[in-house]
């Protein structure tokens, strides 16, 4: 049916606690697009929802925002309109408010191959407060139909639990010669800022998100280094974790270092002691020893001191394809291995941060702690 609502996606709004994003796309446009939800499947409540367009879509996209909702509770949902039809039910968690323990999830480099779709199946049965897809989503590459099939299947994820993305070279799309830049994901996906850079709290943590394409800007810069400087100036804030799809560090065949992201970014993560990086664009798993002014704090183990140095972990086997590795690590690699792959990050309010990267198969690469 023309009028069908496809392709949900949640996102966090303003106040992560008390606001939930819902996006979809119709073929038709429709009358009054509502979001029906509430705390049991009768659901009471209902927001408008407005149209969101860009000039190359391929149907009609319509976003809402849940607010007023309490935290840590259950809400179920269903999109659509009285003529058109509405989407089957859904149910999503808000956050928790205060101090407590939480779990993400994260990958990069996702792409619409079989492997893709396993890897949202796995995040979405961890039932993570948030997943997080660190650039280069869909591989539409300007041909935005590639959009909606991704869109549809991230639905198994993005329909229950709230997915934020940061943008790779990959969203940066061009249509034959002309360039468009990042208006479709900028569009399909209801970031703050429109994701270009931006920052978020749960609990004792802040989630701190930049486009790496854009590293010259000098005005994501100056946000960031201030972003950064808050935080570690913040009391409630004992985590300070960063989003980025270009990696500082990594030794596949294709790339090895980057040294323009060295140059740009290490002083800062390393000034206001970042404790986790999580990158992609390298198709594989590399994670690095603490790191400090370019070279490893330490050489060995897997439980880390918190402050001594920023860990940088790269996980681009989102699905989409896989790189060869170079014969030799990097100095300070800890963890290499040709895969697919997910992280699952467990964030406490006392203890140690907890890092468990997975294969796609769901078996164990690594884990190792910060605390």
């Amino acid at each position: 049916m023309a009028t069908e609502p496809k392709q949900l996606r949640l996102a966090f709004g303003a106040d992560v606690h008390t606001q939930m994003s819902i996006t979809w796309q119709t073929q038709q446009p429709v009358d009054s697009p509502v979001v029906e939800f509430g705390e049991t499947p009768a659901l009471g409540r209902r927001a408008a929802a407005e149209r969101v367009s860009y000039p190359y879509e391929t149907g009609v996209v319509y976003r809402a925002l849940m607010s007023d909702l309490k935290p840590g509770q259950r809400y179920y949902y269903r999109v659509g309109s009285a003529q058109g039809g509405y989407s089957r039910a859904y149910a999503f968690r808000t956050p928790q408010q205060g101090l407590h323990d939480f779990t993400f999830t994260a990958f990069a480099d996702h792409g619409t191959t079989r492997f893709s779709i396993q890897n949202s199946r796995n995040v979405a049965a961890l039932n993570p407060t948030f997943h997080f897809i660190a650039g280069d989503l869909s591989y539409a590459n300007g041909r935005q139909p590639i959009w909606d099939t991704y869109l549809e299947q991230l639905e198994v994820l993005a329909a229950r639990v709230p997915v934020m993305v940061s943008f790779g070279n990959h969203e940066n799309e061009r249509i034959g010669e002309q360039r468009i830049g990042y208006i479709a994901a900028e569009t399909r996906f209801a970031m703050p800022n429109k994701g270009q850079y931006y920052d978020f709290t749960l609990s004792n943590a802040r989630f701190v998100a930049f486009n790496s394409n854009e590293r010259d800007s000098e005005a994501q810069y100056q946000w960031l280094e201030r972003t950064l400087q808050n935080a570690r100036r913040d009391r409630d804030v004992r985590w300070l974790i960063v989003f980025a799809h270009h990696p500082l560090y990594g030794s596949t065949q294709r790339r090895g270092n980057n040294e323009g992201m060295i140059r740009r970014f290490q002083p800062l993560f390393d000034r206001y002691r970042v404790d986790l990086v999580i990158h992609g664009h390298d198709h594989v798993y590399e994670r690095m020893y603490p790191m400090r002014n370019n070279t490893a704090v330490v050489k060995q183990g897997n439980r880390y001191k918190q402050g001594a140095g920023v860990v940088y972990v790269t996980c681009g086997g989102g699905g989409v394809s896989l790189y060869d590795l170079a014969p030799e690590p990097t100095p300070w690699t800890a963890k290499r291995e040709r895969i697919y792959c997910y992280l699952k990050v467990r964030v406490p309010v006392r203890g140690a941060l907890r890092v468990e990267a997975y294969r796609v198969d769901n078996t164990p690469i690594e884990a190792f702690e910060i605390g």
